[in-house]
């Protein structure tokens, strides 16, 4: 499953820039924005987290479809810091995602191809001694395999299925004005769990205790449960990351290793009260904490009514606000249970057991229009908007959401460490 979700988000207004920061942030392409990629045996997540320490920023990310299955990554580290920097950052990622949008509106994306490009464009732009930084990634899905060419960017890290974890190491020199040479490598998904693409930021801070985080930065990635949790060790290791901080954290979920139990409802009042009472004894049952059900519960009440109202009653933000604010809004919920009423929400719970910790997972699709998660992003950079306020709690009561391709289908996960 993938799933396209950026900390950056959480990110406040740094000095008065904030915002030149959302400007930026809003210029980064993420065709993935809090989705996911599924198909019969697995799902992919991506999670990113971008801080920049200066805005504008020298790092600088994309995230696109590229074909069926297909999927574009890029992180780019331009050298040094401050304007020249952000510039070369800017560049790279507007071109990139130019080139991406000719080949993928001709039906065809081709790596390498994009990689000389890229190169003839950017060494226009560059001095004679500055060089960039930067890795290249396409995953198949359908395959089961990613092939990359990283140029002087840190190792990628790969926890496997026994635990143990590998490293892609960068296979290209750093890309300068001169002469270019290209080396594109292989390497299967079969069995890898999870992923970390990281800048320099993230590897090269110096800690509290006076080491740089790379010390620390394999343990961590291996023994933390979820994305939330590495952020947060990383962060309470470091402190204040003193360079721009960037990484994609990718993790794999095997549909076939969790215990599940699904059922459904119809679009009605009465038949919501029967999924929250069912979901709660299900909590119950795999004893899920009582602090930890108080917020699932809570963001499953709020992303199953979500289905209900904007799902399968195609109640628009608008509409509801309208009606609610001239009290009728109950006649256009019966308006629409006389028309819908009938269109089925899809509930699904699992657990997944791991070594140290179980992973509660709940899935909510209903038979509406879905929509176009990337406005989750407006909802977010716009955090005074009425509109989008359920999406902004839930995404602080659970430790991941994610939609599909469609936005019809939502899964949501709880973590809960298996000594408490």
């Amino acid at each position: 499953m993938l799933q396209m979700k950026d900390d950056s988000d959480a990110c406040c207004d740094k000095g008065g820039y904030g915002d030149i920061f959302k400007k930026e942030v809003f210029a980064l392409q993420n065709d993935l924005y809090y989705k996911f990629f599924e198909n019969d045996v697995s799902r992919w997540c991506f999670d990113i987290s971008y801080k920049p320490h200066q805005i504008p920023s020298g790092d600088c990310y994309s995230i696109r479809n590229v074909g069926e299955n297909k999927l574009f990554v890029f992180l780019v580290d331009a050298m040094g810091k401050g304007l020249n920097a952000s510039f070369t950052s800017i560049m790279s990622s507007t071109f990139l995602n130019y080139i991406t949008d000719t080949q993928t509106q001709k039906g065809k994306f081709d790596l390498e191809y994009t990689i000389k490009k890229y190169h003839r464009f950017i060494k226009k732009s560059i001095f004679d001694d500055e060089i960039i930084s930067v890795s290249f990634f396409v995953f198949d899905f359908y395959e089961n395999r990613v092939e990359y060419a990283s140029f002087s960017m840190p190792p990628v890290l790969l926890k496997m299925s026994d635990n143990s974890v590998k490293s892609l190491k960068s296979n290209n020199l750093p890309l300068s004005k001169y002469k270019l040479k290209i080396n594109i490598t292989q390497h299967s998904l079969e069995d890898v769990v999870k992923l970390l693409i990281y800048s320099d930021g993230l590897n090269e801070t110096v800690t509290s205790d006076m080491h740089m985080y790379k010390k620390y930065l394999e343990n961590d990635f291996a023994n933390r449960a979820n994305y939330k949790e590495f952020l947060s060790i990383a962060q309470q290791r470091v402190g204040s990351f003193d360079d721009d901080m960037t990484f994609l954290y990718i993790e794999k979920e095997v549909c076939d290793k969790s215990v599940s139990e699904s059922f459904c409802i119809k679009s009605r009042r009465n038949e919501l009260q029967k999924a929250i009472d069912k979901t709660e004894a299900l909590f119950f049952k795999h004893s899920l904490s009582l602090e930890n059900e108080v917020y699932f519960s809570s963001a499953f009440n709020e992303m199953l009514m979500n289905s209900y109202e904007h799902g399968n009653l195609a109640i628009s933000y608008r509409q509801k606000n309208e009606h609610m604010e001239n009290g009728t809004f109950d006649e256009l919920i019966k308006e629409r249970e006389e028309r819908f009423g009938d269109k089925k929400i899809y509930i699904k719970f699992s657990v997944k057991e791991e070594r140290d910790f179980k992973i509660f997972i709940i899935e909510i699709e209903d038979e509406g229009d879905g929509f176009d998660t990337s406005i989750i992003r407006n909802k977010f950079l716009k955090k005074s908007s009425y509109s989008g306020r359920g999406l902004i709690m839930t995404s602080k009561m659970v430790d991941a959401f994610y939609y599909n391709d469609k936005g019809n289908k939502l899964v949501m996960k709880k973590i809960q460490k298996k000594d408490g």
